[in-house]
């Protein structure tokens, strides 16, 4: 018996929203992103350009860009806004691998091991960024956003910096606040060796944020480069900033490109944004 109408336009619709929700692994045979001018998700302003030669994951909280040979993300990129302010849960400490990656290509072998003394299983996006849910939270902890920070750096002065995003999304003159994380594993950027008792997981000797404040029609940019190691100090000061352009520059990633569709008429925001920074305006 063929399907009522109403019936055939649920499914179709159900169909629709499964392809456009699923994550995108590339291969040989699928169009890759790269293959079109336009970004594949045009209305996603947090998304930096995607590599196809690379993986791409949509979780439900954030995205990230994986690079299987080193077991460890180009980046991750997420959002805040007032829902995503929101503080209703603790910390899961749920460490799991990701569940859209194989497991032979994740940086830790069992949901218990650690890295090496002096090392700490860095969070890329933070746990407190995501604490309106449980299951928010959770995802926080999968190994595809944990990278081997040297401890004093992760509880100190990477510590601080995220602290100060969360201030910032959560600000007066924050509609939304859009943020690219990682450490720096690009082709001629110099890390730490790796680890190959944790699959050969690559050890970044820097680390980054992007970081775009919206309020209404009005964008600023603002970047930050800092090296994994024990610091002087434990605040992050306008001398470990740099405009994202100058970021863009040292690790090969275009960071907002979709700024240049947010205001009809407004190509050269994009440029603006990512060439200014003005410290005053971060509290730096």
């Amino acid at each position: 018996m063929k399907p009522q109408l109403p019936t055939l336009f649920a499914i179709l619709f159900i169909c629709f929203f499964t392809i456009h929700s699923c994550h995108f692994l590339p291969t040989t045979t699928e169009k890759s992103p790269q293959q079109t001018n336009a970004h594949p998700f045009p209305h996603r302003l947090e998304l930096p350009k995607i590599n196809d030669t690379n993986w791409f994951i949509q979780h439900d909280h954030y995205a990230l860009e994986y690079d299987t040979a080193q077991r460890h993300s180009i980046w991750v990129a997420y959002v805040f806004h007032a829902y995503y302010n929101q503080k209703n849960v603790t910390r899961t400490n749920a460490w799991a691998f990701d569940p859209i990656i194989p497991r032979q290509y994740q940086s830790l072998n069992t949901t218990s091991q650690t890295f090496p003394s002096g090392y700490d299983r860095g969070h890329l996006i933070a746990s407190e960024d995501r604490v309106f849910s449980t299951k928010a939270n959770r995802e926080t902890f999968y190994f595809s956003n944990i990278s081997p920070q040297v401890s004093w750096f992760n509880q100190q002065i990477w510590a601080n910096l995220e602290a100060s995003v969360r201030t910032w999304g959560q600000a007066a003159d924050c509609d939304t606040l859009y943020v690219v994380t990682g450490g720096a594993i690009n082709s001629g950027i110099e890390t730490l060796g790796t680890l190959e008792s944790h699959n050969g997981v690559t050890i970044p000797k820097y680390y980054f944020k992007a970081i775009v404040k919206r309020q209404g029609n009005t964008f600023d940019g603002i970047a930050f480069w800092l090296e994994n190691k024990r610091h002087n100090s434990t605040k992050v000061t306008h001398e470990y900033s740099m405009t994202i352009r100058e970021l863009e520059q040292l690790t090969n990633i275009n960071f907002f490109p979709n700024l240049e569709y947010v205001i009809p008429g407004k190509p050269n925001l994009e440029e603006l944004v990512e060439t200014t920074r003005d410290t005053a305006k971060w509290r730096l």
